[in-house]
């Protein structure tokens, strides 16, 4: 009897295994379903979704409406990720061309952070289909980080557009410390260094400590944060390898020291960067209505292109002196000051520290003449 009952109970001991290892199996491949009712949708819209963090990835989900008002679209996605989710009439006005009876194209792009879970959307109209997460009208349920993202949009801004506020966002941290839309905008706020205190970057290091549903994002930002600490606002500027037009290498460190007991302009740019050339006149005004005893300008050019250097900087007749990124500087700048791309602007304080990075030449004369006031 009691053979019996060991063997009963091997059994049962197997076939839990068995149910757990099958339940963790289907939650390993469950993805995500989109879906809702939504009058006004006609059949034959085509639905989209897009990765928004990596533009150049390809389509993660795509499918057509078949029934009036009726929509789902699915996939899977590695990790909680912000998408951009599409509707067009594009497939449907190619039909109506050959019958000489076109509608308006239309297009409606709507941010979703998109995890692996059914996910509904709840709008009254098509027509009200909007460009943001959320609205008093329109609400997706069922993804507890498309709700963190709403909220994280209402207090700081859209972050895909312009910098989040520091301080609002160090504030939903506290609130949501181990978010995955916490570390994704904390990430957002890494970028372009020179732009966190040493208290803010501590902060973050003391809030954000762990992210169970994205650890690989999690790690990135840890590696950046140690990163940023060495770009606090009120650092000196990080060293960089640099050459001159006639072929002499010096350090950006030196260059700086130089400088100092003027407050001091590196211009980062590069002779393919539209934004960075259409930037010079402004800065030039900039230039010329300030004493040469209290202000200065240098660029750092980020092209690889010698002959292009050379030939942008004949052109745009930049009057102070020009430098460009050796192979181990330009590695180091993208690196260390965590940009993706130029214009990336960095002011100096006439001691050497830095100011700040400001956004653009708005930003840059604001800040001039904030620091010449001092």
């Amino acid at each position: 009897m009691r053979k019996n009952l060991s063997i009963l109970s091997l059994l049962l001991c197997c076939l839990v295994f068995l149910s757990a290892c099958k339940g963790k199996e289907e939650a390993e491949q469950q993805g995500f379903c989109i879906h809702g009712t939504i009058p006004g949708l006609s059949a034959g819209v085509e639905i989209g979704l897009l990765n928004a963090e990596d533009r150049n990835a390809d389509e993660i989900a795509k499918t057509t409406v078949q029934k009036d008002g009726e929509f789902w679209i699915e996939g899977k996605v590695e990790h909680p990720t912000l998408c951009t989710l599409t509707t067009n009439n594009l497939a449907m006005i190619e039909k109506e061309v050959a019958a000489d009876n076109t509608q308006d194209v239309k297009w409606t792009y709507t941010p979703v952070f998109v995890e692996n879970a059914d996910m509904e959307i709840q709008v009254a109209s098509y027509d009200l289909v909007p460009d943001a997460p959320e609205t008093a009208d329109f609400h997706i349920v069922g993804s507890p980080s498309h709700q963190d993202y709403c909220e994280f949009v209402a207090l700081c801004g859209n972050v895909e557009f312009e910098r989040p506020n520091v301080d609002a966002a160090l504030q939903f941290f506290v609130a949501h410390p181990t978010s995955v839309v916490s570390i994704y905008a904390a990430n957002k706020l890494l970028d372009n260094a020179y732009n966190l205190t040493a208290d803010q970057v501590q902060q973050m290091r003391q809030t954000l400590t762990e992210c169970p549903t994205d650890t690989a994002r999690f790690n990135r930002f840890a590696e950046r944060l140690q990163l940023a600490e060495q770009t606090t606002v009120g650092n000196p500027v990080v060293d960089l390898d640099l050459v001159t037009p006639d072929g002499t290498r010096c350090q950006l460190a030196d260059i700086v020291k130089a400088h100092e007991g003027k407050t001091l302009l590196i211009d980062f740019w590069a002779s393919w960067c539209g934004i960075c050339r259409m930037s010079t006149p402004d800065i030039k005004t900039l230039y010329d209505s300030i004493d040469r005893s209290q202000f200065e300008v240098i660029s750092v050019s980020c092209d690889e292109d010698d002959s292009a250097w050379r030939e942008a900087m004949k052109e745009d007749k930049m009057p102070w002196t020009q430098y460009c990124l050796t192979p181990e500087g330009y590695k180091a700048f993208f690196l260390h000051y965590q940009t993706i791309g130029v214009p990336y602007y960095l002011l100096v304080n006439p001691e050497g520290k830095v100011i700040g990075n400001p956004g653009g030449v708005e930003q840059v004369e604001a800040m001039v003449k904030k620091e010449l006031e001092r």
